[in-house]
């Protein structure tokens, strides 16, 4: 009987090793299950603390020169603006019309994996009025006023960390806007020049009138804006009138007075002329235009005044005909 019985007691070993080795094995996997848990907690807390503390900065950062893009691109517009406005002067263009395609990209600041979606924007042709008033004084006479309704290119954007800013552009400036104010970054063609043997002054302003239908649309993609140079025409000589002027002012309807403001303001005092007597800068409490006055009270003699008015077509575009693009550099 005694053989049995050690059969017996190893037997129950193997079964006791066995079971040993099976809790073993399923100790070490709910250890690996539980390191696995633990370690995408790990990760998924770390991408929260990644996009609650860092992403907005970097959003911020990106919509930011996304910002300069826009500027840049909207310079582009004023660039090919005022090349077409030259070419439209030549004989050679006269019995044909020259366009071009400029492209606005409207959607940035997108950060890749973490934040991959754009901000959006909004193009706009002529749906703000900016309008200009000429009115020449004689001293002997009355004399007509000129109106021009010149029309413009806006572009807002829409971010979501990054304040709005708007781009405008406007009878030759390109001006930057957001809530705190305006400020003309390009200048329009609007020349004083004077005449340092006797202080006396010509004055030439080149105007830009932009033709076309009220248009708008919002897009997070590159907007192809289709400007055509048409004609370039003289509006007022001085040197051609029998009246003889010595004084002018010059009214403007516009959404930004302010930028307007700073830009006659200095461009007066760059010419070292004087405040209240060679030319004062107003805005027009009842109607918000701004009115520049040139001369009203001087010495000074307005020896020529010449307005030019060039006309171009300006016409939105979509992506999907957005080919073939050629610019004026």
């Amino acid at each position: 009987m005694l053989p049995k019985i050690i059969m017996t007691r190893k037997e129950t070993g193997d079964r006791k090793e066995g079971g040993m080795s099976r809790f073993s094995k399923s100790e070490s996997a709910a250890a690996t299950a539980l390191a696995a848990v633990l370690l995408l907690a790990l990760v998924f807390t770390m991408i929260a603390v990644v996009k609650l503390e860092y992403v907005p900065d970097w959003k911020n950062a990106a919509e930011r020169d996304h910002m300069y893009n826009t500027l840049d691109d909207m310079a582009g517009v004023k660039t090919n603006i005022d090349i077409l406005s030259r070419l439209t002067k030549l004989n050679n263009y006269s019995s044909h019309n020259i366009s071009v395609n400029v492209p606005v990209d409207m959607g940035g600041g997108q950060i890749p994996f973490l934040e991959p979606s754009k901000s959006d924007g909004k193009f706009e042709v002529n749906t703000e009025r900016y309008a200009m008033t000429i009115v020449p004084r004689s001293p002997s006479q009355t004399i007509k006023p000129y109106t021009l309704e010149c029309g413009g290119v806006t572009c807002y954007s829409e971010n979501r960390q990054y304040p709005d800013q708007i781009f405008r552009y406007e009878n030759g400036a390109l001006i930057l806007a957001n809530d705190k104010g305006s400020v003309i970054r390009q200048p329009p063609t609007f020349t004083i020049i004077k005449n340092e043997t006797n202080n006396n002054c010509t004055v030439i302003i080149q105007a830009v009138q932009l033709s076309g239908k009220r248009d708008s649309i919002s897009s997070n993609t590159i907007i192809p804006l289709k400007l055509t140079g048409y004609t370039t025409e003289s509006v007022y000589d001085s040197n051609n009138s029998s009246i003889s002027i010595n004084a002018f002012n010059l009214t403007i309807a516009t959404r930004y007075p302010g930028a307007w403001i700073a830009y006659f303001n200095k461009i007066a005092q760059d010419k070292n002329l004087t405040d209240g007597e060679d030319y004062t800068v107003q805005y027009l409490n009842g109607s918000g235009h701004v009115r520049f006055s040139f001369l009203p009270n001087s010495t000074k003699t307005l020896e020529r005044f010449y307005i030019s008015k060039a006309t171009i077509g300006a016409e939105l575009g979509t992506v999907s005909n957005f080919t073939g693009l050629t610019q004026l550099n």
